[in-house]
This record gives structure tokens, sequence and C-alpha cells, in this order.
């Protein structure tokens, strides 16, 4: 059994962050009754492991919990994890396609706006260069 600092300090993450998954139910430390501190098992840190790992595949963690949650029961969550990572996919290529657009616009309009000689101000505007597209 691991104290809170000690799981913290062997998974690089901070004391909250595992205080939040026990929070969350995800992980269910055992309370010693003499001192009331919260003591963590091996099973524990196999879990905030794969918490870190799906991490990095853009899962969050209500979405991880589903996982975990489903492995308790026995039942295989890989397809699961399949379809919320294509869904992931899916978003930041739809993410990346709208930065790229907005980095042409941002490059053409600093293209355009670097021709101008001066920049008259007309009173019923905030700024010609934006609003004159």
């Amino acid at each position: 059994m691991y104290t809170v600092k000690q799981i913290a300090d062997q998974l690089n993450v901070t004391t909250d962050t595992i205080r939040y998954y026990s929070k969350l139910g995800i992980i269910e430390p055992h309370r010693d009754p003499e001192n009331g501190y919260r003591y963590y098992s091996n099973n524990d840190i196999r879990i905030i492991n794969f918490i870190l790992k799906a991490k990095n595949y853009g899962l969050t963690i209500n979405e991880i919990s589903t996982i975990i949650n489903k492995s308790l029961k026995g039942e295989s969550p890989c397809e699961l994890v399949i379809e919320m990572v294509t869904n992931h996919y899916t978003e930041t290529r739809n993410k990346i396609k709208e930065l790229q657009d907005l980095e042409n616009r941002l490059k053409q309009a600093l293209l355009n706006w670097s021709v101008v000689d001066e920049i008259e101000a007309e009173l019923d505007l905030i700024c010609p260069l934006i609003e004159s597209e």
C-alpha cells in the first residue's frame, strides 16, 4: 500500500491529481481507521498509469472513466476506445483545417496591408483595414 505522496512521486503527478481521481471515484483508496490516511494499491497505480496514457490520445477524464468502468465489468472496451479515438481524430483534422484557413486569411491580410501607404481613419469605422474586407 502506498500514500498519496508516494504514488505522486512515483508517477510524476501532483498529489492533487491523485486526490481528484479519488474524488471522481475512478480509484478508491483504503482508509486506515486508526489515522485516517488514505492508502493506494498497485491496482490504483495501474489505473492512474492508464489514465495518463489515455490522456495522450486526447481522451477526456469522463471518456477514460467510461473505458475503465467497462473493463472493470469484464467487458473489453477496445471497440469503444477505437470509436472515441476516431472521433478525436476527426475533430482534430477539422480544427487543423480551420487553423490552416485562418493562417491563409492572416497571411493574405498582412500581404494586402503591407502595400497600404497610409491608412486614413474614417469616423464611421473602427479600423478600415478590417472593415474594408
